[in-house]
C-alpha cells in the first residue's frame, strides 16, 4: 500500500511538472550570433539597438551613442550627454602620475 502511494504521488507530480513547463513562453533571441560579429558596435536602450549618432531623451536628458574614445577607429560606443549647443560631452579623466 505505501508502495502505491509514493507512485501515485510521484506521478502526480510528474504531471504537474510537465504542466508547468508548457505554461511558460517562449524565448526570445534578441542578438544573434552573426549580429555580434557583425554588428559590434552598438549602444542599447530597453532592450533596443542603437547605431552610432543616435540621440534619445531620456529625463530631461539629451543622450547620444557615441564612441568612448573618439581617438580610437574601433572605440566602443557609449550613451553620453549632449549640452545646450548639442556638443557631446566626455567625461573627465582623473589626472594621475604614474612612476615606473
Amino acid at each position: 500500500m505505501r508502495i502505491l502511494n509514493i507512485i501515485g504521488i510521484c506521478f502526480i507530480t510528474l504531471i504537474y511538472s510537465v504542466n508547468s513547463f508548457s505554461n511558460t513562453p517562449e524565448a526570445r533571441l534578441l542578438l544573434t550570433t552573426q549580429d555580434a560579429l557583425t554588428q559590434h558596435a552598438i549602444c542599447w536602450y530597453e532592450d533596443k539597438r542603437y547605431s552610432e549618432g543616435a540621440i534619445i531623451s531620456m529625463a530631461n536628458i539629451r543622450l547620444i551613442c557615441v564612441a568612448k574614445n573618439p581617438n580610437h577607429n574601433n572605440s566602443a560606443l557609449s550613451w553620453l550627454m549632449l549640452n545646450e549647443k548639442n556638443e557631446v560631452i566626455y567625461p573627465q579623466k582623473p589626472k594621475t602620475i604614474r612612476v615606473n
